[in-house]
């Protein structure tokens, strides 16, 4: 990471206010070569974000006085293999929805101030509060082919609704750090619909997450709702999720089990998904990474597949391997191997495949790779 100093000149009615402050500059680059099939076709390409999510972040902080300080956090994913920027969202619903391109700060982009003793508030965008538990209580940290995002995402379909994992307009509420190991959020966030009008509240969400960490034991709840007008392939819909992970020293054990539900014209979705892993140390330098996820379709019976089965059949599971081997502080080898099963007229596949021409098939993935953080 490196420091640099920003002097900022505020003027006002001809004169000038100085003030110093100190910004970090961090990011990673992640890399990989991946192998993947789904589905009746297969894909070979150079992955990314295989360990570590690829970004470009700038955060600082200003201390006020009377423990009271001032800070913002801009962070932005990359694509280094082609080297652009990820797409953003600015309303928290499709319409919002961007394409990649230049640098955008679609992971956070916040102001906040903050105190010892009463905690943070934070203005702008931000991870939910379910997806904190799904970085930390996920074996392979929502990254790489083996990620649980493979089947926890999963909405109406088998991709991510817009606030499954980071919100637009927000503001939330952060506890103080100093609660016994009680730690805890709360966050509402706004589509920014003109009033009145038939979908005034799409885009709005709220939701929290309280969780307990002491020693080698970690445990946290969140739950986020999100309104959207009902059609056939969007409506209101709630993620719920409880995880947990509890480090014994031979090995760091991870449970997470996420809850989705959505509210479409035919009929509510319900996809629950439970994964159970663990990280065991290698020699000092290494470490194995295991994941099993099962992902149990409960939808109503009123939904149905193109071919008139229940949608309720489209469970599958999934299995992930990796390896991951430290040559530095800052720089890492891996591998990962996953391999995810359907069932019914599933679709789903493992993280960068192409998606299945065939449902109900098998999707797999191989990848190698670099990170290096700065």
């Amino acid at each position: 990471m490196k420091r640099l100093l920003l002097w900022s000149a505020v003027g006002l009615a001809g004169t000038a206010a100085h003030a110093q402050s100190s910004v970090t500059v961090f990011g990673v680059m992640d890399l990989g070569v991946q192998r993947s099939t789904s589905g009746g076709v297969s894909l070979t390409s150079l992955s990314n974000g295989g360990l570590s999510t690829s970004r470009l972040g700038f955060r600082g902080q200003e201390d006020l006085g009377g423990g009271l300080a001032a800070g913002f956090w801009l962070e932005g994913s990359l694509n280094p293999d082609t080297g652009t920027g990820r797409a953003s969202n600015t309303n928290n619903q499709a319409s919002g929805a961007g394409i990649a391109g230049l640098l955008t700060f679609d992971r956070m982009s916040y102001v906040s101030l903050s105190s010892s003793d009463w905690g943070e508030v934070r203005l702008g965008r931000d991870f939910i509060p379910t997806h904190y538990n799904s970085i930390y209580f996920d074996p392979f940290n929502a990254n790489g082919v083996a990620r649980a995002g493979n089947l926890t995402f999963a909405g109406t379909g088998t991709g991510p609704l817009p606030t499954t994992i980071a919100g637009s307009n927000t503001v939330s509420y952060w506890l103080p750090r100093s609660l016994g190991g009680f730690y805890g959020m709360a966050m509402a966030g706004m589509g920014e619909n003109t009033q009145p009008a038939a979908n005034e509240h799409d885009g709005n969400f709220a939701g929290a997450r309280i969780g307990f960490a002491s020693g080698p034991f970690d445990v946290a709840a969140a739950v986020t709702r999100t309104s959207a007008l009902t059609t056939a392939t969007m409506g209101k819909y709630t993620h719920a999720n409880v995880g947990g992970s509890w480090d014994l020293g031979f090995a760091k054990l991870f449970v997470l089990y996420n809850a989705v539900r959505v509210k479409l014209a035919a009929g509510a979705g319900h996809k629950n998904t439970a994964e159970i892993g663990a990280h065991i140390p290698v020699g000092g330098v290494g470490r194995i990474r295991l994941s099993y996820a099962r992902l149990d379709d409960r939808s109503d019976d009123t939904l149905r597949n193109a071919d008139r089965s229940a949608q309720s059949g489209n469970d599958a599971r999934q299995f992930g391997l990796g390896y991951v081997h430290t040559l530095s502080k800052r720089t890492a080898l891996y591998g990962t191997y996953a391999r995810l099963t359907n069932k019914g007229q599933g679709r789903y596949v493992v993280s960068g495949a192409p998606a299945a021409l065939i449902p109900g098939r098998r999707s797999s993935g191989l990848e190698f790779g670099v990170r290096h953080l700065f």
